[in-house]
């Protein structure tokens, strides 16, 4: 992904400039985030403390502020290596009240991209997770080249108010890569592959579609399941409520997981292996939704892969979420029930 030159021009008011979060920012950094999230928030950074751990020290976390006359008014950060090896995620953001409106969010986007796009270290997937209670947010990404590929009903905590709140992956299409694989797909999921990968480009990326009516691939035995459950662990994480990475090493632990009302489970298949097609009514018969697919998701000895996600929400109640018209043509794709509670000129309110 890395270039020689930056693709987005900042368009900053005032006298605000964008620059690396320092140790010294610890509690203005907090201040911020306490002031952009609700009094009652489980978000961990409304802390002095939590954000010189969990953001400052991180090893592979990249923070920046914008300041005007040395006040920090905006934060956010680019993760790398998130949820897999080679990806980065454009994550973290908020803005203080009193400055929303000015462009600040919108500037940090465009310059956590330029920080990518020049990055010779980095030469991966770079990818936001956009909340459903905030429509704009999904806006403004798609306008800055950002497609969604992945809807989560209840990923993250009850950070915005008391309930957990949903997520949409959305990819930054220019770092996705032409490549020609072979992806391996049950029939009734062809249009989740195509159409999502038509949003970057109308030869499907190079990828070619091997499509399968769900027959096991010759040879598996009966206990081929099991066993790649067991000792393929990478192609299976559950993500807490709380935010941690919890790997889930056996069938059995993946259905205990499953029926405990804290976790999210989130079970990306390699789509690029045809060993995995009895993966998927596997995990269909145990509950499982489809929530999208991601290319060069994940990346097997140092190859990229592509990855079919499967998730297992906590709470299967019934939830309201906002999408703009790019979202809610994902959920329509991946077959997902919903009701329209409103229509907007702008965005849809659906319950989902």
């Amino acid at each position: 992904m890395a270039s020689q030159n930056t693709p987005f021009v900042l368009d900053l008011p005032g006298e605000c400039r964008i620059r690396a979060a320092e140790n010294a920012d610890a509690p203005a950094i907090a201040s911020v985030y306490d002031d952009a999230y609700p009094a009652a928030t489980d978000y961990p950074l409304v802390s002095e403390q939590a954000v010189q751990e969990l953001l400052l020290d991180a090893e592979k976390t990249r923070p920046f502020v914008v300041e005007e006359e040395n006040e920090v008014l905006a934060v956010a950060a680019i993760e790398y290596d998130s949820l897999d090896e080679g990806n980065a995620q454009i994550c973290k953001l908020a803005v203080s009240r009193d400055h929303r409106g000015r462009g600040l969010g919108r500037a940090l986007l465009k310059h956590r991209l330029n920080v990518l796009e020049t990055d010779e270290s980095f030469d991966g997937l770079a990818y936001s997770g956009a909340i459903t209670s905030h429509p704009a947010s999904q806006r403004n990404l798609v306008k800055q080249g950002f497609a969604p590929f992945s809807f989560h009903k209840h990923l993250q905590g009850e950070y915005f108010g008391p309930w957990p709140e949903s997520e949409i992956i959305m990819l930054y299409t220019e770092s996705v890569e032409y490549a020609e694989r072979t992806v391996y797909v049950p029939h009734r999921y062809r249009d989740v592959v195509e159409q999502t990968l038509s949003q970057i480009s109308l030869d499907l990326l190079g990828r070619d579609l091997e499509i399968t009516e769900g027959a096991p691939y010759p040879g598996v035995d009966s206990d081929w399941l099991a066993t790649d459950l067991e000792h393929e662990r990478e192609f299976l994480w559950e993500v807490t409520a709380a935010g941690d990475d919890v790997w889930a090493e056996t069938e059995q632990e993946i259905l205990t997981a499953a029926r405990n009302e804290d976790v999210h489970l989130m079970v990306p298949l390699d789509a690029n292996a045809r060993e995995l097609w009895p993966l998927y009514g596997a995990l269909e018969g145990d509950g499982f939704q489809p929530a999208g697919f991601i290319p060069d998701w994940l990346t097997r000895d140092g190859e990229k892969r592509d990855a079919f996600v499967f998730q297992y929400p906590p709470s299967h109640d019934p939830t309201k979420i906002a999408v703009i018209d790019e979202v809610k043509s994902l959920l329509d794709v991946l077959g997902l029930d919903y009701r329209v509670r409103e229509s907007r000129a702008d965005y849809w309110t659906l319950e989902i």
